[in-house]
């Protein structure tokens, strides 16, 4: 089985899920089926409904694209921890160009300069050898997202994601990473975007992982049984990481 534990780039995203109901497009369909892929590991089904969405998608409705833009992501960061490079950088250019696109339109729209920071880490990802040039642009997109908008749910996650997964040696502060990642998942929940959301979950799970990385044992075991008590069908927290928490600490 596909396992989900490589979309650790969280995930994670200041959409409004307009549930859109219009013909051909149902933007709460594709998010229910693809929160079920996600929880289950099925990355194939992921693949399928993602092109199913493509299809219908609206070139003329920014909130329809950036749906897809976020399926985009949780794929392309998977693909990247999986080590599928050549079909990576495949879906790194779609990303990317859907992003100029959009952001033409709205230069200062915080969601999309926080995904523009992550799709630059994304590269890095592939080839560490980038970092140098690379790692600076990225952070500006992200810095810049939370500049304009500190409570972006993207924009905090890749904060999160550059603090925990960059060198202490330049910059990087697990600490910090923890915070950047409870600010995501508070805005998730006061915004009530949380009924079967794959970025929502995945966030959690990054907390928890990086709670553990960090010796914070009970914190991470608290946050791994919040998600088994909220998405008790999560495979990888409730088969993989919880189990294998209790049984390296003797909890």
């Amino acid at each position: 089985m596909e396992r989900p534990q490589h979309i650790t780039r969280v995930v994670l995203v200041g959409i409004t899920w307009l549930l859109s109901m219009q013909s051909g497009f149902s933007q709460h369909a594709y998010r229910d089926s693809i929160y079920k892929a996600y929880s289950r590991g099925k990355m194939d089904k992921w693949y399928t409904i993602m092109h199913g969405c493509e299809a219908q998608v609206d070139a003329n409705k920014v909130e329809e694209q950036i749906e897809l833009l976020n399926y985009y992501y949780g794929y392309t960061a998977w693909l990247v921890g999986a080590e599928k490079y050549d079909t990576a950088e495949t879906y790194i250019d779609k990303s990317e160009e859907l992003i100029e696109k959009l952001l033409e339109e709205s230069p200062e729209n915080a969601t999309l300069l926080a995904y523009k920071g992550a799709y630059l880490a994304f590269e890095i990802g592939i080839s560490s050898l980038k970092a140098i040039f690379l790692g600076p642009k990225s952070m500006k997109y992200i810095n810049k997202s939370i500049e304009l908008d500190p409570e972006n749910i993207q924009g905090n996650i890749e904060k999160g994601n550059s603090m925990f997964y960059r060198p202490s040696a330049f910059g990087g502060d697990k600490m910090e990473a923890i915070a950047y990642y409870i600010k995501a998942i508070e805005s998730f929940e006061k915004q009530g975007l949380v009924v079967n959301n794959w970025l929502y979950i995945n966030t959690l799970t990054a907390l928890g992982q990086a709670y553990e990385a960090t010796d914070q044992i009970q914190s991470a075991k608290l946050c791994y049984e919040k998600i088994i008590r909220i998405f008790p069908n999560f495979m990888w927290v409730e088969d993989e990481l919880y189990p294998d928490l209790l049984e390296r600490h003797k909890l």
